[in-house]
């Protein structure tokens, strides 16, 4: 999985960052998402440097996303990695127009819940927590769909 600055920003706060080497057997972030992050990133994500070409098409594409986000597409693309943990919208649907497959953080914590990394009430609380005390914007569809997700599992 390549991964941008959000998923592993929210993560962080609501102490489930370690969760990604349970889910995932590599996981990679280009350099804009490193620096962006400001955080000291486990050894477990490895920064990849992107070619001089994917560079370029960054660097040419700035303005209609931001550096983060192309930098990880352009790096999934690259490395043949199709998963990509994006969390704005537009950046989702241009993922998804390059062919690959967006999560988001939500989506990120319903995996490791049904990978059994965590019980359904622990990921409840956590999505709780990112709406509640940090910010993630989640409309009240979403947010009963998730629940809906977390507890399927156990039905």
């Amino acid at each position: 999985m390549v991964t941008n600055a959000s998923p592993l920003i929210f993560l962080v706060k609501i102490e489930l960052l370690p969760l990604l080497s349970n889910c995932f057997t590599q996981v990679l972030a280009p350099p804009a998402v490193v620096a962006e992050t400001g955080l000291d990133l486990p050894d477990f994500i490895q920064c990849r440097q992107l070619s001089e070409v994917g560079d370029a098409f960054v660097r040419g594409a700035l303005g209609t996303l931001h550096r983060g986000e192309l930098e990880a597409m352009v790096l999934a693309r690259e490395q043949g990695i199709d998963l990509v943990a994006i969390d704005d919208k537009a950046a989702r649907t241009r993922a998804g127009q390059l062919g690959l497959k967006p999560i988001g953080t939500l989506g990120l914590i319903v995996l490791a819940q049904r990978l059994g990394h965590l019980d359904s009430s622990t990921a409840m609380t956590k999505v709780d927590e990112l709406v509640d005390v940090h910010g993630l914007y989640l409309s009240t569809k979403v947010r009963q769909q998730i629940r809906w997700q977390l507890g399927a599992s156990f039905t």
